[in-house]
C-alpha cells in the first residue's frame, strides 16, 4: 500500500510540472507575439507622425488636356513604395479611383536616394485622364502608410 502513494505522488507532482511549463511556454509566447505587435504598431505609428506631403503647382495642359502636379514630402519620413499610393481624381461629384495606368510618377529633385522620395524632394505626377476646359476637379493623393493631401483646380486657369 506505501508504493501505491509513492507512485501516485510521482505521477501528480510529474503532471503538475508539465501542466506549469506547458502554461509557462504558452505565457512566454504570447507575451513574445505581443511585444513584437506592439513594436510594429509603435512603428508605424511615427512614421506616420513624422508623414507629410503636399500637392503644389497643379498645371493643365490645354493642348492635351492631361493634369500634372507636384508632391513634395515636407515630412522626415522616406516614401519608398510608390505602388502602394492611392490617386483619387474627384470630377463633377464623382469619385475616381486612378489605378497605376491611370498616371505617370517620375522623380522631380531625386537628389540623395534614387526611387525613394526622401525629405524635401518632390516627384511630379500626370493623369492620363482627360479633363476638358473649366473642369473643377480635386486630386487627393495617399501616402502608402494613409497620409493624405488633396487639392482643387480648375482645369484651364
Amino acid at each position: 500500500m506505501g508504493l501505491d502513494t509513492v507512485i501516485v505522488a510521482f505521477f501528480v507532482v510529474g503532471t503538475i510540472l508539465v501542466v506549469a511549463g506547458t502554461v509557462t511556454m504558452g505565457t512566454s509566447n504570447l507575451l513574445e507575439s505581443s511585444y513584437d505587435g506592439y513594436v510594429a504598431i509603435h512603428d508605424t505609428t511615427m512614421d506616420r507622425l513624422h508623414t507629410s506631403i503636399e500637392i503644389q503647382n497643379i498645371r493643365f495642359n490645354v493642348s492635351t488636356n492631361l493634369t500634372s502636379f507636384t508632391v513634395v514630402n515636407t515630412g522626415e519620413t522616406k516614401l519608398i513604395d510608390f505602388g502602394l499610393w492611392d490617386i483619387i481624381l474627384v470630377k463633377n461629384g464623382t469619385v475616381s479611383y486612378l489605378n497605376e495606368s491611370q498616371y505617370i510618377i517620375t522623380s522631380d529633385k531625386d537628389i540623395i536616394n534614387p526611387g525613394i522620395l526622401d525629405p524635401h524632394e518632390s516627384i511630379n505626377v500626370e493623369l492620363l485622364i482627360d479633363l476638358e476646359s473649366n473642369d473643377s476637379f480635386i486630386v487627393k493623393t495617399i501616402t502608402e502608410n494613409g497620409i493624405v493631401s488633396s487639392a482643387e483646380h480648375v482645369a484651364g486657369e
